[in-house]
């Protein structure tokens, strides 16, 4: 932390102080200000100036982790980014292969399909019983696990795009 964000938060403690309060009691206020903060809830990037920067190694390891496995990087990827060998001439590719082979990428389905194609937000779909009698839990359930299914297979097939407008075939449970 810089000394600012540092001074920002004791505001807190201080002014809980002024009023009464314990240190504990301001230190409480501190950290939920951190929480809601958008700097700690979203990752905001400031550009130097118009237009595109390329990323860091290190930038480019979190934000391949974070696609792939929605995790941090692990130590393999970290270590290559931090010794500036990531870049390196078939050392990506082979990184991008190895993690897509490890059972943590099985989230990229789920976590981004489920975004995009808003499969997590079938549990607030409200069906006329009457025009879909046989809508249900399995159901619903059976339908987001076909959609990540189908969206997984293009992925790893490395399938064009447009197979998710006329494929031919699907996934059934």
């Amino acid at each position: 932390m810089t000394p600012a964000e540092v001074a920002s938060l004791v505001k807190f403690v201080n002014m809980a102080k002024q009023q009464g309060q314990s240190v504990e009691q301001g230190l409480q206020l501190a950290i939920q200000a951190m929480l809601v903060s958008p700097h700690f809830l979203f990752r905001i990037e400031h550009d130097a100036g118009a237009g595109t920067h390329p990323l860091s190694q290190v930038e480019l390891a979190s934000r391949l982790s974070y696609f792939l496995w929605n995790s941090m990087p692990d130590d393999q990827l970290l270590a290559l980014a931090e010794s500036g060998r990531l870049r390196a001439p078939g050392v990506l590719d082979s990184q991008v292969k190895r993690m897509l082979s490890d059972p943590r990428s099985n989230s990229l389905a789920g976590h981004f399909a489920g975004q995009w194609l808003e499969t997590n937000a079938l549990d607030d779909v409200k069906m006329d019983p009457k025009k879909f009698p046989t809508w249900g839990p399995e159901l619903r359930d059976a339908n987001e696990d076909r959609t990540r299914l189908f969206f997984d297979h293009i992925f790893r097939e490395n399938l064009p795009l447009t197979d998710f407008l006329d494929a031919k075939y699907t996934f059934l449970n």
